[in-house]
């Protein structure tokens, strides 16, 4: 049923097989698209899957799956998605074909997750390379190219966006510390006191 690479070492897809035989997609960081298209990282072979059905980028602190406007939809859970989080045990369904996630990453401390600039509660995974905003999934202008190639333009400026890298523990910290810094020296004292 399934045909493409596996060498990820992170978070799992689980197909239930027939006779207890299950399919294990090892899903690799960054963007895996799946579909029944041979040209997807991962190729689905059944009717009910669009031939560029979805990808799921896989980060250090999250799994997020994308609709890639398929025929029959994604759904998490029963769920209909255009852009969602999955977590473990969740059922994410292409068409017909379920798919049990396993080994997701834990969702990051909410304090150090950079939020959206159109839609302040929902976390960012883009960055725009013009403008530098940071975007979620949804407000990301996505462009199919000939090929199978996809283009991510800024709803803001047009500016090419790409995932945000990992961030890193205590981000934030650090440039509260710089800020700090920064207004340190801004501050004039007058020279007659201490």
């Amino acid at each position: 049923m399934v045909c493409g690479s596996s060498r990820g070492r992170m978070a799992k897809l689980v197909i239930r097989g027939k006779g207890g035989r299950d399919e294990v997609l090892k899903l690799k960081e960054g963007i895996n698209r799946l579909g029944r298209s041979a040209l997807n990282d991962f190729a689905i072979l059944d009717a009910t899957v669009s031939r560029f059905h979805c990808e799921v980028e896989v980060t250090a602190e999250r799994i997020v799956v994308r609709d890639l406007d398929s025929a029959n939809g994604t759904f998490v859970d029963d769920q209909p998605v255009e852009t969602a989080e999955l977590r473990n045990g969740q059922v994410l369904r292409l068409g017909d074909v379920c798919l049990e996630v396993r080994d997701a990453p834990e969702p990051p401390d909410e304090n150090a997750v950079p939020m959206c600039a159109i839609h302040p509660t929902y976390p960012a995974s883009m960055q725009c390379t013009e403008c530098h905003k940071l975007f979620c999934g949804a407000c990301v202008h996505v462009l199919r190219r000939s090929g199978g190639q996809f283009l991510r333009l800024c709803p803001q400026c047009s500016g090419h966006c790409v995932p945000l890298g990992v961030l890193r523990p205590g981000a934030k910290g650090f440039i509260q510390d710089i800020v700090d810094k920064l207004l340190k020296k801004r501050t004039v004292r007058h020279p007659f006191h201490d």
